[in-house]
């Protein structure tokens, strides 16, 4: 396989462990030293990230993604892509139109994300 096909494949799995709450997955797509950016301009770490996945402070009900864009960096892949999304965090209702920026590296014997950021566009 390419990498496109490759980094599109861990999309998905994103999408898929993000909808699920899935900590499992997300422990194995997201790099230890993950800094992510939301869109209310709080930095997370890895530990951070998950922690909202396990308490289920996150909850989506809708997630699809549109408009993906791959761009090689040196050594790292570079993604951005939008997404629609329609849920819950803790109490508040979330939906819009979102853009997300992530960036991948190999990691032992996978992509993992260690960078990413988070913007609402509608």
């Amino acid at each position: 396989m390419d990498e496109v096909t490759d980094i599109l494949e861990c999309e998905e799995a994103l999408r898929a462990a993000m909808l699920a709450n899935d900590v499992e997955a997300l422990t194995g797509l997201l790099d230890d030293e993950l800094v992510f950016t939301g869109p209310d301009g709080q930095v997370l770490s890895k530990d951070d990230d998950l922690s909202v996945h396990r308490n289920r402070l996150l909850r989506l009900d809708q997630l699809d993604l549109y408009e993906t864009q791959i761009h090689r960096i040196g050594a790292l892949i570079l993604t951005t892509t939008k997404a629609t999304l329609a849920g819950s965090f803790g109490s508040i209702p979330v939906d819009g139109a979102f853009a997300y920026t992530r960036l991948w590296r190999w990691s032992g014997s996978r992509w993992r994300i260690v960078a990413g950021h988070a913007s609402r566009i509608a």
